[in-house]
């Protein structure tokens, strides 16, 4: 390669990107359990009131992973999520925002996560516009 095409390489300007896209989440309660697990509580608002009730929504025994959802007769609930690992280890948010998504299209349509519009977090975010 030769100086010329390392300058343009360099200087190529990268696609499109607006910071108005960005929108600041939070992550739900975490606490690291006496038994070494970690347990995260997502609080979560539904479009309609849902029953007092606790769902299994998903389990991933390899990776350590579980979530229960419970309602408590109003329009909201905790997604409650066990790990064995840290909670916010990068190995759980595909876990963690599969669950959102089987919570939402199999319970009950989801209005706000961590009091944060939906569509603010994976995989709701993806879905904007459609």
């Amino acid at each position: 390669m030769d100086r010329e095409s390392d300058s343009l390489t360099m200087t190529e300007e990268p696609p499109g990107y607006s910071a108005a896209h960005l929108r600041p989440t939070v992550w739900g309660t975490r606490a690291e359990l006496d038994n070494g697990q970690w347990e995260t509580v997502w609080r979560l608002t539904f479009a309609t009131p849902q029953p007092r009730r606790s769902v299994p929504i998903h389990v991933d025994e390899k990776s350590g992973f579980r979530a229960i959802l419970e309602t408590n007769g109003g329009t909201r609930g905790d997604l409650r999520v066990s790990t064995r690992g840290d909670a916010m280890s990068a190995a759980y948010y595909p876990l963690t925002f599969t669950s959102f998504a089987i919570v939402n299209d199999s319970v009950a349509e989801i209005r706000e996560i961590q009091g944060r519009p939906r569509d603010w977090y994976a995989p709701f975010r993806d879905r904007i516009g459609e």
